[in-house]
């Protein structure tokens, strides 16, 4: 059995993660912020940079939302008009993560040890934390593909 991770390993990740969407964003130009990329080949489906973006910008709110309900305590309130990201412009998009970065990390710098091994319906603590990071780099990938010129 590999040994848990810690909460400030885990946080790290997150960080690590989130640097890599960054980074996508800043290189997805206006252009092609609403480009349909072409459909991939095995089975997902493809979004616009854009459609990605709004998508784990808003997952910040949510993940944080989940560790926050198992662990106890309550959770941030969406930013978000009706709850869901919408953004006209990569710079939108550009200050919205931002925005959502400190929402979170507002919350989660809580997370502890004992924190990490609450086990709730979506899995523990720790899972939820640990699966956060891979989400947002999936989704950097899905902008950086999107966003590039043609």
């Amino acid at each position: 059995m590999q040994p848990m991770a810690t909460p400030d390993e885990l946080r790290a990740e997150i960080a690590a993660a989130r640097d890599t969407l960054r980074t996508a964003l800043h290189a997805t130009s206006q252009e092609t912020w609403e480009r349909e990329p072409a459909g991939s080949t095995d089975g997902e489906e493809s979004w616009s940079a854009r459609q990605t973006a709004e998508h784990v910008i808003g997952a910040e709110i949510y993940f944080t939302n989940l560790v926050c309900k198992a662990c106890g305590y309550p959770g941030p309130d969406s930013p978000f008009e009706g709850g869901k990201p919408s953004f006209d412009t990569v710079d939108a998009a550009r200050a919205a993560f931002d925005q959502a970065i400190a929402i979170a990390d507002s919350k989660i710098k809580y997370v502890t040890e004992t924190d990490l091994a609450i086990a709730r319906d979506e899995g523990t603590v720790e899972s939820l934390v640990a699966f956060w990071p891979q989400h947002t780099r999936e989704h950097a990938a899905q902008v950086n593909a999107a966003g590039k010129s043609p």
